[in-house]
Protein backbone atom coordinates (compact mmCIF):
# COMPACT_ATOMS: atom_id res chain seq x y z
CA UNK A 1 0.00 0.00 0.00
CA UNK A 2 1.53 3.44 -0.91
CA UNK A 3 1.69 6.10 1.96
CA UNK A 4 -0.83 8.30 0.66
CA UNK A 5 -3.01 5.67 0.72
CA UNK A 6 -2.12 4.92 4.18
CA UNK A 7 -2.83 8.61 4.96
CA UNK A 8 -5.96 9.01 3.69
CA UNK A 9 -7.90 6.17 4.91
CA UNK A 10 -10.15 7.44 7.37
CA UNK A 11 -9.32 5.42 10.95
CA UNK A 12 -11.92 4.93 12.80
CA UNK A 13 -9.91 5.98 16.12
CA UNK A 14 -6.80 7.72 15.46
CA UNK A 15 -3.97 7.57 17.18
CA UNK A 16 -2.17 10.58 19.10
CA UNK A 17 -0.05 13.02 15.95
CA UNK A 18 3.39 12.09 15.57
CA UNK A 19 5.48 14.74 17.51
CA UNK A 20 6.78 17.39 14.97
CA UNK A 21 9.99 16.38 13.54
CA UNK A 22 12.75 19.31 14.51
CA UNK A 23 14.59 18.76 11.17
CA UNK A 24 17.57 17.22 10.51
CA UNK A 25 20.30 16.88 13.21
CA UNK A 26 23.68 16.39 11.74
CA UNK A 27 25.09 17.19 15.16
CA UNK A 28 23.57 16.19 18.65
CA UNK A 29 22.69 18.87 21.21
CA UNK A 30 20.08 20.61 23.15
CA UNK A 31 18.33 23.03 21.39
CA UNK A 32 19.94 26.67 21.62
CA UNK A 33 17.05 28.90 23.24
CA UNK A 34 16.94 31.54 21.11
CA UNK A 35 17.64 30.34 17.81
CA UNK A 36 14.83 28.81 15.74
CA UNK A 37 17.55 27.41 12.21
CA UNK A 38 21.09 26.70 13.41
CA UNK A 39 24.16 25.91 9.86
CA UNK A 40 27.48 25.55 10.59
CA UNK A 41 30.00 24.44 7.82
CA UNK A 42 27.27 23.03 5.76
CA UNK A 43 27.72 21.38 2.46
CA UNK A 44 25.91 19.49 -0.04
CA UNK A 45 27.85 17.92 -2.75
CA UNK A 46 26.77 15.62 -5.92
CA UNK A 47 29.60 13.61 -7.28
CA UNK A 48 32.28 15.96 -8.08
CA UNK A 49 29.83 18.59 -7.68
CA UNK A 50 29.24 20.87 -5.05
CA UNK A 51 26.18 22.79 -4.74
CA UNK A 52 26.78 23.90 -1.38
CA UNK A 53 29.76 24.80 0.35
CA UNK A 54 31.07 25.88 4.24
CA UNK A 55 27.97 27.67 4.81
CA UNK A 56 27.23 29.06 8.00
CA UNK A 57 24.20 31.17 9.64
CA UNK A 58 21.61 31.06 11.78
CA UNK A 59 17.99 32.77 12.47
CA UNK A 60 16.70 33.81 15.37
CA UNK A 61 13.21 32.98 17.14
CA UNK A 62 11.00 35.64 15.34
CA UNK A 63 13.13 36.87 12.93
CA UNK A 64 12.79 36.67 8.50
CA UNK A 65 15.94 36.00 6.72
CA UNK A 66 15.55 36.48 2.73
CA UNK A 67 17.64 34.35 0.62
CA UNK A 68 19.17 35.61 -2.64
CA UNK A 69 21.29 34.39 -5.24
CA UNK A 70 21.53 33.76 -9.02
CA UNK A 71 19.31 30.19 -10.37
CA UNK A 72 21.93 27.55 -9.11
CA UNK A 73 23.40 29.73 -6.32
CA UNK A 74 22.37 26.68 -3.95
CA UNK A 75 19.49 28.39 -2.61
CA UNK A 76 16.83 25.56 -3.06
CA UNK A 77 19.42 23.34 -2.09
CA UNK A 78 19.73 24.77 1.46
CA UNK A 79 16.07 25.01 1.96
CA UNK A 80 15.35 21.03 1.15
CA UNK A 81 18.39 20.36 3.53
CA UNK A 82 16.65 22.63 6.72
CA UNK A 83 13.03 21.15 6.09
CA UNK A 84 14.37 17.84 6.13
CA UNK A 85 13.96 16.45 2.41
CA UNK A 86 17.63 16.76 1.47
CA UNK A 87 20.61 15.11 3.80
CA UNK A 88 24.29 17.14 3.70
CA UNK A 89 27.29 15.73 2.81
CA UNK A 90 28.74 17.64 6.06
CA UNK A 91 28.14 19.94 8.18
CA UNK A 92 25.16 20.90 10.64
CA UNK A 93 21.74 22.17 9.77
CA UNK A 94 19.13 22.27 13.03
CA UNK A 95 15.56 23.65 13.34
CA UNK A 96 14.22 23.93 16.19
CA UNK A 97 10.19 23.64 16.45
CA UNK A 98 7.73 22.56 13.36
CA UNK A 99 8.89 23.13 9.94
CA UNK A 100 6.56 23.97 6.79
CA UNK A 101 8.11 24.19 3.82
CA UNK A 102 6.66 25.81 0.54
CA UNK A 103 9.70 24.24 -1.92
CA UNK A 104 9.36 24.67 -5.57
CA UNK A 105 5.87 24.66 -5.84
CA UNK A 106 3.76 21.50 -6.80
CA UNK A 107 6.89 19.67 -6.38
CA UNK A 108 5.79 17.86 -3.26
CA UNK A 109 2.14 17.40 -4.54
CA UNK A 110 0.73 14.45 -6.09
CA UNK A 111 -0.80 14.91 -9.38
CA UNK A 112 -3.19 11.87 -9.77
CA UNK A 113 -4.59 12.74 -5.97
CA UNK A 114 -7.14 15.64 -5.54
CA UNK A 115 -6.53 19.08 -4.10
CA UNK A 116 -8.09 17.91 -0.34
CA UNK A 117 -6.43 14.57 -0.51
CA UNK A 118 -2.90 16.22 -0.68
CA UNK A 119 -3.88 18.31 2.07
CA UNK A 120 -4.29 15.59 4.02
CA UNK A 121 -1.32 14.01 2.65
CA UNK A 122 0.57 16.93 3.52
CA UNK A 123 -1.20 17.57 7.10
CA UNK A 124 -0.14 13.84 8.12
CA UNK A 125 3.23 14.37 7.11
CA UNK A 126 3.22 17.99 9.54
CA UNK A 127 1.34 15.44 12.61
CA UNK A 128 -1.99 16.90 11.84
CA UNK A 129 -4.20 14.41 12.06
CA UNK A 130 -7.29 14.26 9.39
CA UNK A 131 -9.96 14.65 12.04
CA UNK A 132 -8.37 18.13 12.83
CA UNK A 133 -8.06 19.04 9.19
CA UNK A 134 -11.51 18.04 8.70
CA UNK A 135 -12.84 20.39 11.33
CA UNK A 136 -10.77 23.86 9.62
CA UNK A 137 -11.19 22.66 6.31
CA UNK A 138 -14.05 25.70 5.92
CA UNK A 139 -11.51 27.88 6.88
CA UNK A 140 -9.13 26.65 3.85
CA UNK A 141 -11.28 25.98 1.10
CA UNK A 142 -12.19 29.67 1.84
CA UNK A 143 -8.69 31.05 1.97
CA UNK A 144 -7.85 28.51 -1.07
CA UNK A 145 -10.72 30.04 -3.47
CA UNK A 146 -10.45 27.24 -5.63
CA UNK A 147 -14.15 25.95 -5.97
CA UNK A 148 -15.14 22.20 -7.22
CA UNK A 149 -11.32 22.17 -8.02
CA UNK A 150 -10.45 21.17 -4.75
CA UNK A 151 -11.65 17.70 -5.27
CA UNK A 152 -10.06 17.29 -8.71
CA UNK A 153 -6.64 15.88 -9.85
CA UNK A 154 -3.83 18.60 -9.06
CA UNK A 155 -2.34 18.01 -12.22
CA UNK A 156 -4.77 19.74 -14.06
CA UNK A 157 -4.65 23.00 -11.67
CA UNK A 158 -3.02 26.00 -13.05
CA UNK A 159 0.34 27.40 -11.50
CA UNK A 160 -1.60 29.72 -9.48
CA UNK A 161 -3.99 27.15 -8.45
CA UNK A 162 -1.23 24.89 -6.62
CA UNK A 163 0.11 28.10 -4.88
CA UNK A 164 -3.38 28.82 -3.53
CA UNK A 165 -3.81 25.57 -2.06
CA UNK A 166 -0.28 25.24 -0.87
CA UNK A 167 -1.02 28.59 1.01
CA UNK A 168 -4.50 27.62 2.70
CA UNK A 169 -3.03 24.95 4.88
CA UNK A 170 -0.86 27.42 6.37
CA UNK A 171 -3.59 29.23 7.56
CA UNK A 172 -4.91 26.47 9.52
CA UNK A 173 -1.28 24.82 10.83
CA UNK A 174 1.06 26.76 12.94
CA UNK A 175 4.63 26.30 11.85
CA UNK A 176 7.49 27.61 14.13
CA UNK A 177 9.48 27.80 10.92
CA UNK A 178 8.02 28.81 7.72
CA UNK A 179 10.22 28.24 4.41
CA UNK A 180 8.68 29.92 1.04
CA UNK A 181 11.04 29.09 -2.25
CA UNK A 182 9.36 31.52 -4.83
CA UNK A 183 6.01 30.54 -3.61
CA UNK A 184 4.51 34.01 -4.55
CA UNK A 185 6.05 34.59 -8.12
CA UNK A 186 3.17 32.74 -10.02
CA UNK A 187 -0.63 33.51 -9.61
CA UNK A 188 -2.75 36.53 -9.33
CA UNK A 189 -2.17 40.24 -7.62
CA UNK A 190 -5.54 39.78 -5.74
CA UNK A 191 -4.17 36.34 -4.37
CA UNK A 192 -0.61 37.27 -3.84
CA UNK A 193 -1.22 40.38 -1.68
CA UNK A 194 -3.74 37.91 0.38
CA UNK A 195 -0.64 35.73 1.27
CA UNK A 196 1.05 38.79 2.31
CA UNK A 197 -1.34 39.56 4.53
CA UNK A 198 -0.95 36.19 6.26
CA UNK A 199 2.96 36.39 6.60
CA UNK A 200 2.50 39.79 7.81
CA UNK A 201 0.54 38.09 10.54
CA UNK A 202 2.76 34.97 10.79
CA UNK A 203 5.53 37.40 11.18
CA UNK A 204 3.52 39.53 14.37
CA UNK A 205 3.06 36.21 15.96
CA UNK A 206 7.15 35.83 16.47
CA UNK A 207 7.12 33.47 14.13
CA UNK A 208 10.25 32.41 11.54
CA UNK A 209 10.78 32.43 8.20
CA UNK A 210 13.17 31.99 5.51
CA UNK A 211 12.43 33.20 2.40
CA UNK A 212 14.00 33.24 -1.73
CA UNK A 213 12.44 35.75 -3.84
CA UNK A 214 13.92 37.49 -7.02
CA UNK A 215 11.87 40.66 -5.50
CA UNK A 216 13.63 43.11 -3.81
CA UNK A 217 10.78 44.81 -2.81
CA UNK A 218 9.32 41.13 -1.12
CA UNK A 219 12.83 41.09 0.49
CA UNK A 220 13.12 44.35 1.84
CA UNK A 221 9.89 44.55 3.16
CA UNK A 222 9.37 41.18 4.83
CA UNK A 223 13.33 40.26 6.06
CA UNK A 224 15.56 41.71 8.90
CA UNK A 225 18.56 40.17 6.83
CA UNK A 226 19.35 38.68 3.33
CA UNK A 227 21.75 36.23 2.66
CA UNK A 228 23.73 36.22 -0.93
CA UNK A 229 24.64 32.54 -2.52
CA UNK A 230 27.15 32.49 -5.35
CA UNK A 231 27.90 29.34 -6.58
CA UNK A 232 26.89 27.65 -3.39
CA UNK A 233 29.06 29.97 -1.76
CA UNK A 234 27.74 32.82 0.86
CA UNK A 235 29.04 35.97 -0.34
CA UNK A 236 26.93 38.46 2.24
CA UNK A 237 24.74 37.83 5.22
CA UNK A 238 23.45 41.57 6.32
CA UNK A 239 20.96 44.13 5.86
CA UNK A 240 18.80 43.29 3.02
CA UNK A 241 19.50 46.60 1.08
CA UNK A 242 23.30 45.93 1.83
CA UNK A 243 23.02 42.71 0.30
CA UNK A 244 20.70 43.58 -2.71
CA UNK A 245 23.03 46.32 -3.27
CA UNK A 246 25.94 43.67 -3.79
CA UNK A 247 23.33 41.48 -5.58
CA UNK A 248 22.36 44.52 -8.35
CA UNK A 249 25.98 44.73 -9.03
CA UNK A 250 27.02 40.67 -9.30
CA UNK A 251 23.89 40.80 -11.98
CA UNK A 252 25.77 43.65 -13.66
CA UNK A 253 29.13 41.70 -13.23
CA UNK A 254 28.13 38.50 -15.21
CA UNK A 255 27.75 40.33 -18.22
CA UNK A 256 30.74 42.52 -17.72
CA UNK A 257 33.97 42.20 -15.79
CA UNK A 258 34.51 44.60 -13.16
CA UNK A 259 34.87 45.11 -9.42
CA UNK A 260 32.31 45.68 -6.64
CA UNK A 261 33.16 48.21 -3.47
CA UNK A 262 30.99 47.96 -0.72
CA UNK A 263 31.78 49.87 2.36
CA UNK A 264 29.98 51.49 5.52
CA UNK A 265 30.09 54.60 6.25
CA UNK A 266 30.38 56.50 9.79
CA UNK A 267 26.35 57.11 9.92
CA UNK A 268 25.66 53.25 9.23
CA UNK A 269 24.71 53.99 5.77
CA UNK A 270 26.25 51.23 3.16
CA UNK A 271 27.88 52.49 0.60
CA UNK A 272 27.92 50.19 -3.00
CA UNK A 273 29.80 50.96 -5.87
CA UNK A 274 30.59 49.14 -9.20
CA UNK A 275 31.33 49.39 -12.93
CA UNK A 276 34.12 49.07 -15.43
CA UNK A 277 35.40 52.60 -14.92
CA UNK A 278 35.12 53.68 -18.79
CA UNK A 279 33.23 56.52 -17.76
CA UNK A 280 33.39 57.38 -14.06
CA UNK A 281 30.89 59.97 -12.19
CA UNK A 282 33.46 62.52 -10.00
CA UNK A 283 30.50 65.32 -9.42
CA UNK A 284 27.02 65.29 -8.20
CA UNK A 285 24.53 67.49 -6.11
CA UNK A 286 20.51 68.03 -5.54
CA UNK A 287 19.83 71.70 -6.08
CA UNK A 288 16.87 73.78 -5.72
CA UNK A 289 14.45 75.60 -8.15
CA UNK A 290 17.68 78.30 -8.06
CA UNK A 291 20.39 76.01 -8.45
CA UNK A 292 21.60 76.34 -4.61
CA UNK A 293 22.22 72.91 -2.83
CA UNK A 294 19.79 71.17 -0.99
CA UNK A 295 18.88 68.41 1.41
CA UNK A 296 16.18 69.44 2.67
CA UNK A 297 12.57 69.92 0.19
CA UNK A 298 9.33 70.54 0.68
CA UNK A 299 6.65 68.00 -0.68
CA UNK A 300 6.18 68.88 -4.46
CA UNK A 301 9.08 70.90 -4.97
CA UNK A 302 11.19 71.42 -8.06
CA UNK A 303 14.50 70.10 -7.74
CA UNK A 304 17.85 69.40 -10.33
CA UNK A 305 19.86 66.13 -9.75
CA UNK A 306 23.17 66.76 -11.94
CA UNK A 307 26.08 64.75 -12.18
CA UNK A 308 29.53 64.99 -14.20
CA UNK A 309 30.75 61.79 -15.82
CA UNK A 310 34.75 61.89 -17.46
CA UNK A 311 35.28 59.61 -20.00
CA UNK A 312 38.20 57.43 -19.07
CA UNK A 313 37.72 55.94 -22.59
CA UNK A 314 35.69 56.38 -25.46
CA UNK A 315 32.35 56.19 -25.08
CA UNK A 316 29.38 55.84 -27.27
CA UNK A 317 26.05 57.47 -26.03
CA UNK A 318 26.09 56.35 -22.61
CA UNK A 319 23.01 56.65 -20.19
CA UNK A 320 22.99 58.77 -17.28
CA UNK A 321 20.49 57.82 -14.95
CA UNK A 322 19.18 58.16 -10.86
CA UNK A 323 17.27 55.95 -8.63
CA UNK A 324 15.22 57.27 -5.35
CA UNK A 325 14.89 54.87 -2.54
CA UNK A 326 13.17 55.29 0.63
CA UNK A 327 14.61 55.23 3.93
CA UNK A 328 14.18 51.23 4.34
CA UNK A 329 15.50 50.43 0.87
CA UNK A 330 12.39 50.60 -1.51
CA UNK A 331 12.77 51.75 -4.85
CA UNK A 332 10.48 55.06 -5.16
CA UNK A 333 11.03 56.50 -8.79
CA UNK A 334 13.82 55.97 -11.26
CA UNK A 335 14.83 56.56 -14.88
CA UNK A 336 17.17 57.54 -17.28
CA UNK A 337 18.27 59.22 -20.86
CA UNK A 338 17.84 56.48 -22.26
CA UNK A 339 14.02 56.13 -21.09
CA UNK A 340 13.64 59.76 -21.89
CA UNK A 341 14.95 59.85 -25.59
CA UNK A 342 17.54 62.29 -24.90
CA UNK A 343 21.15 62.10 -26.64
CA UNK A 344 24.18 62.46 -24.60
CA UNK A 345 26.48 62.00 -27.28
CA UNK A 346 30.13 60.68 -28.18
CA UNK A 347 32.67 61.36 -26.20
CA UNK A 348 36.44 60.36 -26.55
CA UNK A 349 38.40 59.70 -23.53
CA UNK A 350 39.83 63.03 -21.53
CA UNK A 351 36.02 64.54 -22.24
CA UNK A 352 33.62 65.32 -19.23
CA UNK A 353 29.81 66.28 -19.42
CA UNK A 354 26.97 66.69 -17.12
CA UNK A 355 23.95 65.52 -16.72
CA UNK A 356 21.09 66.94 -14.91
CA UNK A 357 17.20 65.59 -14.53
CA UNK A 358 14.36 68.22 -13.63
CA UNK A 359 12.38 66.45 -11.22
CA UNK A 360 9.41 67.73 -9.37
CA UNK A 361 9.35 65.67 -6.00
CA UNK A 362 6.22 64.14 -4.86
CA UNK A 363 7.00 62.35 -2.36
CA UNK A 364 5.37 61.55 1.22
CA UNK A 365 7.51 62.99 4.28
CA UNK A 366 10.36 60.98 5.02
CA UNK A 367 14.54 60.07 4.32
CA UNK A 368 15.48 59.20 0.97
CA UNK A 369 18.50 58.69 -1.03
CA UNK A 370 19.59 59.17 -4.55
CA UNK A 371 21.63 56.38 -6.42
CA UNK A 372 23.43 57.79 -9.80
CA UNK A 373 24.53 55.41 -12.63
CA UNK A 374 26.31 55.56 -16.18
CA UNK A 375 25.84 52.26 -18.45
CA UNK A 376 25.12 51.62 -22.01
CA UNK A 377 21.17 50.92 -22.94
CA UNK A 378 18.43 50.91 -20.88
CA UNK A 379 20.24 49.37 -17.76
CA UNK A 380 23.00 48.23 -16.16
CA UNK A 381 23.09 45.08 -17.26
CA UNK A 382 25.03 45.19 -21.26
CA UNK A 383 27.99 47.89 -19.58
CA UNK A 384 28.00 49.06 -16.54
CA UNK A 385 30.74 52.22 -16.57
CA UNK A 386 29.65 53.32 -12.90
CA UNK A 387 26.97 52.72 -10.78
CA UNK A 388 26.67 54.40 -7.51
CA UNK A 389 24.65 53.27 -4.54
CA UNK A 390 23.08 55.85 -1.89
CA UNK A 391 25.67 58.78 -2.80
CA UNK A 392 22.99 61.46 -1.52
CA UNK A 393 20.55 61.78 1.27
CA UNK A 394 17.84 63.98 1.56
CA UNK A 395 14.39 64.28 3.16
CA UNK A 396 11.46 65.64 2.07
CA UNK A 397 9.27 67.71 4.63
CA UNK A 398 5.42 68.53 4.80
CA UNK A 399 4.44 71.00 2.28
CA UNK A 400 0.62 71.55 3.70
CA UNK A 401 -1.87 71.67 1.77
CA UNK A 402 -0.14 69.62 -1.05
CA UNK A 403 -1.87 66.34 -0.62
CA UNK A 404 -1.65 63.27 -2.90
CA UNK A 405 -2.29 59.63 -2.78
CA UNK A 406 -0.14 56.64 -2.75
CA UNK A 407 3.91 56.44 -2.66
CA UNK A 408 5.31 59.10 -5.39
CA UNK A 409 3.89 60.82 -8.61
CA UNK A 410 6.90 62.09 -10.23
CA UNK A 411 7.44 63.50 -13.66
CA UNK A 412 11.26 64.30 -14.89
CA UNK A 413 13.23 65.38 -17.86
CA UNK A 414 16.82 65.76 -18.63
CA UNK A 415 19.21 67.49 -19.87
CA UNK A 416 22.39 67.37 -21.27
CA UNK A 417 25.71 70.03 -21.18
CA UNK A 418 29.03 70.27 -21.92
CA UNK A 419 29.14 73.27 -20.15
CA UNK A 420 28.95 72.19 -16.75
CA UNK A 421 26.11 75.04 -16.28
CA UNK A 422 25.11 73.72 -12.78
CA UNK A 423 28.09 71.61 -11.05
CA UNK A 424 30.23 75.00 -11.82
CA UNK A 425 33.27 75.22 -9.50
CA UNK A 426 33.12 78.94 -9.02
CA UNK A 427 34.28 79.47 -5.41
CA UNK A 428 34.07 82.79 -3.33
CA UNK A 429 36.72 83.93 -0.74
CA UNK A 430 36.04 82.45 3.00
CA UNK A 431 33.32 80.03 1.88
CA UNK A 432 33.97 77.06 3.84
CA UNK A 433 33.43 73.79 2.16
CA UNK A 434 32.30 71.15 3.94
CA UNK A 435 33.07 67.57 3.12
CA UNK A 436 30.10 65.90 4.69
CA UNK A 437 27.11 63.84 3.02
CA UNK A 438 24.74 66.90 3.15
CA UNK A 439 28.10 69.19 2.31
CA UNK A 440 28.88 71.09 -1.10
CA UNK A 441 32.20 69.37 -1.68
CA UNK A 442 30.96 67.14 -4.06
CA UNK A 443 31.45 70.07 -6.69
CA UNK A 444 34.66 70.81 -6.61
CA UNK A 445 36.01 67.00 -5.91
CA UNK A 446 37.37 65.72 -9.46
CA UNK A 447 38.91 62.37 -8.34
CA UNK A 448 40.46 59.98 -5.83
CA UNK A 449 37.52 60.73 -3.49
CA UNK A 450 35.12 57.92 -1.40
CA UNK A 451 31.69 58.99 -1.15
CA UNK A 452 31.12 61.18 1.69
CA UNK A 453 29.93 60.69 4.87
CA UNK A 454 28.06 62.35 7.72
CA UNK A 455 31.05 63.65 9.43
CA UNK A 456 33.79 64.05 6.02
CA UNK A 457 35.16 61.99 3.35
CA UNK A 458 38.25 59.99 2.75
CA UNK A 459 40.16 59.96 -0.31
CA UNK A 460 40.39 57.32 -2.04
CA UNK A 461 43.94 55.86 -3.56
CA UNK A 462 47.02 57.96 -3.55
CA UNK A 463 46.56 61.03 -5.29
CA UNK A 464 43.33 63.38 -4.63
CA UNK A 465 42.10 66.40 -6.42
CA UNK A 466 40.02 69.50 -6.17
CA UNK A 467 39.36 71.92 -8.67
CA UNK A 468 37.99 75.57 -7.89
CA UNK A 469 37.45 78.23 -9.93
CA UNK A 470 38.78 81.33 -7.71
CA UNK A 471 37.31 84.78 -8.11
CA UNK A 472 40.54 86.91 -8.87
CA UNK A 473 44.23 86.30 -9.29
CA UNK A 474 45.86 87.17 -5.79
CA UNK A 475 47.45 85.37 -3.22
CA UNK A 476 45.67 83.49 -0.93
CA UNK A 477 45.56 81.14 2.50
CA UNK A 478 44.50 77.79 2.49
CA UNK A 479 43.20 76.19 5.57
CA UNK A 480 41.49 72.67 5.83
CA UNK A 481 40.57 70.16 9.08
CA UNK A 482 41.87 66.84 8.35
CA UNK A 483 42.04 63.04 10.06
CA UNK A 484 44.53 61.05 8.60
CA UNK A 485 43.69 56.95 8.87
CA UNK A 486 46.00 55.35 11.60
CA UNK A 487 46.57 52.07 12.90
CA UNK A 488 48.98 49.66 14.97
CA UNK A 489 52.01 50.40 13.08
CA UNK A 490 51.07 52.97 10.37
CA UNK A 491 51.16 55.77 13.08
CA UNK A 492 51.55 58.71 10.50
CA UNK A 493 49.98 59.97 7.18
CA UNK A 494 52.13 61.90 4.62
CA UNK A 495 50.27 64.32 2.75
CA UNK A 496 51.60 66.75 -0.21
CA UNK A 497 49.84 69.42 -1.73
CA UNK A 498 51.05 70.26 -5.66
CA UNK A 499 49.32 73.23 -7.71
CA UNK A 500 50.90 71.63 -11.29
CA UNK A 501 54.40 70.74 -11.08
CA UNK A 502 54.90 72.68 -8.25
CA UNK A 503 54.86 71.33 -4.07
CA UNK A 504 53.22 73.99 -1.92
CA UNK A 505 53.40 71.91 1.23
CA UNK A 506 53.78 68.68 3.39
CA UNK A 507 52.61 67.63 6.55
CA UNK A 508 53.46 64.30 8.73
CA UNK A 509 49.67 63.91 10.06
CA UNK A 510 49.07 61.76 13.01
CA UNK A 511 45.92 62.99 14.85
CA UNK A 512 43.23 65.04 13.41
CA UNK A 513 44.36 68.86 12.86
CA UNK A 514 44.46 71.91 11.03
CA UNK A 515 46.48 72.44 8.06
CA UNK A 516 47.68 75.61 6.58
CA UNK A 517 49.13 76.68 2.99
CA UNK A 518 49.96 79.44 0.84
CA UNK A 519 48.55 79.94 -2.70
CA UNK A 520 50.61 82.13 -4.69
CA UNK A 521 48.80 84.73 -6.93
CA UNK A 522 51.16 83.41 -10.44
CA UNK A 523 49.17 80.33 -9.85
CA UNK A 524 45.41 81.80 -9.67
CA UNK A 525 43.41 82.62 -13.45
CA UNK A 526 40.21 83.69 -12.74
CA UNK A 527 39.45 82.70 -15.91
CA UNK A 528 40.70 78.92 -15.24
CA UNK A 529 39.99 76.14 -12.78
CA UNK A 530 42.45 76.06 -10.32
CA UNK A 531 43.76 72.17 -9.53
CA UNK A 532 44.58 71.28 -6.30
CA UNK A 533 46.41 67.59 -6.56
CA UNK A 534 46.67 65.84 -2.85
CA UNK A 535 49.09 62.98 -2.70
CA UNK A 536 49.01 60.32 -0.39
CA UNK A 537 51.50 58.05 -0.26
CA UNK A 538 50.97 56.00 2.69
CA UNK A 539 47.43 55.10 1.31
CA UNK A 540 45.92 51.76 2.30
CA UNK A 541 43.52 49.64 3.14
CA UNK A 542 42.05 48.65 6.67
CA UNK A 543 41.04 45.10 5.30
CA UNK A 544 44.67 44.69 5.17
CA UNK A 545 45.09 45.50 8.98
CA UNK A 546 42.98 42.79 11.85
CA UNK A 547 39.95 43.50 12.38
CA UNK A 548 38.43 45.04 9.38
CA UNK A 549 36.21 44.35 6.62
CA UNK A 550 36.55 47.91 4.70
CA UNK A 551 38.49 47.56 1.55
CA UNK A 552 39.15 50.94 0.44
CA UNK A 553 42.25 52.54 0.14
CA UNK A 554 41.94 55.52 2.45
CA UNK A 555 44.56 58.19 3.60
CA UNK A 556 43.03 61.24 4.99
CA UNK A 557 39.32 62.70 5.89
CA UNK A 558 38.67 66.08 5.14
CA UNK A 559 36.31 67.84 7.38
CA UNK A 560 36.21 71.33 6.01
CA UNK A 561 38.33 73.31 3.68
CA UNK A 562 38.49 77.61 3.43
CA UNK A 563 40.31 79.65 1.04
CA UNK A 564 40.93 83.07 1.99
CA UNK A 565 42.81 86.56 1.08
Amino acid sequence: MRLWDKILKPAASEAAPPTPSAGPKSAAGEPHPGLAVEIADLGKSYQNFWALRHVTFSVRKGECVGIVGFNGAGKSTLLQIIAGSLTPTEGVARTHGRVVPLLELGSSLNGDLSGRENLYLAAALMGVTRTTLDQQMNEIEAFAEIGPFMDKPVRTYSSGMVMRLAFSLLTQVEPDIMIIDEALAVGDAYFAHKCMRMIRRFREQGRSLLFVSHDPSAIKTFCDRAILLDKGVMLQDGPPEQVLDYYNALIAAQESRFDIQQSTSSSGRTLTRSGNGQAQITRFDLLDANDKPVRAVLCGSQVKICCVVECIAEVEEPTVGFLIRDRLGNDVFGTNTFNLRTSVGHYTAGHTFETSFNVRLNLGPGHYSITLAVHTGADHLASNFDWRDNLLAFVVVPNWPFVFGGVAALEATAGVSQNLLHLHSRYGWGDAISFTSEGQAQRYQIAGWQSPEADGCWTSGTKARLGLQLPEARSASLEAHVTPFTHGDLLQQRLELWVGDRKLAEWQLRQPQVIRAQLPAAGIDPARELQLTWLLPDACSPASLQGSADERVIAVKFHRLTITT
